[in-house]
């Protein structure tokens, strides 16, 4: 045998690793690329629903009503614990 022949094993099997290696790393990458995409996708629906709850629109109303609501139960619920636990 010669020396190449000797090597030709190790060569076949470095190969295989760097394939695999390389097929590693770009599950790794597209795994951060969903994961960056789906970062922007949050962001854009928060933003989205900033935009729809400060405008003239049916969503704009609904939710500034939601807000009225939301304030008057914050206000009036220390009153309703106090009639129920106190008097």
């Amino acid at each position: 045998m010669t020396r190449m022949e000797n090597l030709q094993p190790d060569l076949e099997e470095q190969t295989r690793q760097d394939a695999r290696y390389q097929a590693a790393m770009a599950s790794i990458n597209r795994s951060k690329i969903e994961r960056e995409k789906s970062g922007y996708v949050v962001m854009s629906a928060a933003m989205n629903y900033g935009e729809g709850a400060l405008g003239d629109g049916l969503f704009g109303k609904v939710s500034h009503a939601a807000k009225l609501f939301m304030i008057a139960f914050a206000c009036a619920l220390p009153v309703m614990f106090v009639w129920a636990y106190l008097l």
